[in-house]
């Protein structure tokens, strides 16, 4: 049986990182401590399997309810929670929603494309080195 996370407005912060840009395919530029979170084992590269494994921990928060899909059903009712939520379940939502049925499945998001990740990874090695994370960061914060 997997851990469910529970949402937190404080915890939710990855779910607008550079980490979560690259999991769901946006663009935005973070700190290092957040590309991090996507780095696991800690070589200052991100592989395919790292941001596989960081896809499965932003599905796992989203999926408040357990039920296997990400959906409406799994908003916050009020507070900064819930706007938080909504936004990032959008931004899934748009990437991940295969069938256009309006949630999410694990496999939906597991298969989803990356344009980010893809346009970094210049050699087509399956691996973002320092070197492509700059560059990606670089063009998307300017």
């Amino acid at each position: 049986m997997k851990k469910r996370f529970s949402i937190r407005a404080r915890g939710v912060s990855v779910l607008g990182s550079f980490a979560f840009a690259i999991a769901t395919g946006g663009a935005a530029a973070q700190s290092a401590d957040e590309m991090a979170k996507v780095d696991t084992n800690g070589d200052g590269e991100i592989a395919w399997e790292e941001l596989q494994d960081m896809r499965v921990s932003v599905f796992e928060r989203l999926d408040r309810n357990g039920d296997g899909v990400i959906s409406s059903d799994d908003q916050p009712g009020f507070g900064p929670a819930k706007r938080k939520y909504g936004d990032a379940f959008e931004r899934v939502k748009a990437s991940s929603d295969a069938n256009g049925d309006g949630q999410v499945t694990e496999a939906e998001m597991l298969e989803a494309p990356s344009p980010m990740f893809v346009e970094g990874d210049t050699n087509e090695d399956g691996i973002l080195s320092a070197e492509e994370i700059s560059a990606l960061r670089g063009s998307v914060s300017g």
